[in-house]
């Protein structure tokens, strides 16, 4: 990811399409719970790709939202364009492939099974716009659909080809 496309990834999260005055800006990157953890996340995600000595500070962010949110989220998990965090407290991203427009929201889980599954590749693979509701947990080497809603407490153990919304423990097809 190149420095343009990082400040364009930042400007359409962050202030979507809306008219802001720099204060505005100012205010919500820095003083907004939601979209400065937003803020921090991409941030992270862009020094740990660089590499070298970029990645060295990436490590400075997974310890500020740590410390400061108590959100788990990893530097090696790949996110695209338009992720969104509703309330950004206790949520943990292991490393994970999460397509576009990934919305998740409080105490939330997307990561391995077991230790060494991380290592073998057996990681969550989510589809492009997946909202993902409170205390959720997608566990394991599963792949998830475009167009997915997940219901609150429900749990994902088994892989879903078919969008719609889902809920339940284990989660089942609502509508």
């Amino acid at each position: 990811m190149t420095r343009k496309e990082y400040k364009e990834i930042l400007n359409y999260e962050l202030y979507k399409a809306w008219k802001l005055s720099p204060l505005q800006k100012f205010r919500l990157k820095y003083f907004s719970p939601n979209t400065n953890c937003m803020y921090l996340c991409r941030k992270m995600w862009y020094l740990h790709q660089k590499g070298g000595f970029a990645s060295l500070f990436s490590k400075f962010y997974y310890n500020r939202i740590m410390h400061k949110y108590g959100c788990c989220i990893y530097s090696n998990a790949t996110v695209g364009r338009g992720f969104s965090i509703v309330h950004p407290v206790g949520i943990v991203i292991g490393k994970a492939e999460i397509g576009e427009n990934f919305t998740i929201y409080q105490n939330c889980t997307v990561g391995v099974r077991r230790e060494n599954d991380e290592s073998k590749g057996l990681t969550p693979k989510i589809g492009n716009n997946v909202k993902l509701c409170s205390n959720s947990l997608i566990i394991g080497n599963v792949t998830i659909a475009d167009n997915v809603t997940i219901g609150a407490q429900s749990l994902i153990l088994t892989s879903i080809i078919e969008s719609g919304v889902y809920a339940g423990s284990p989660a089942k097809r609502v509508k």
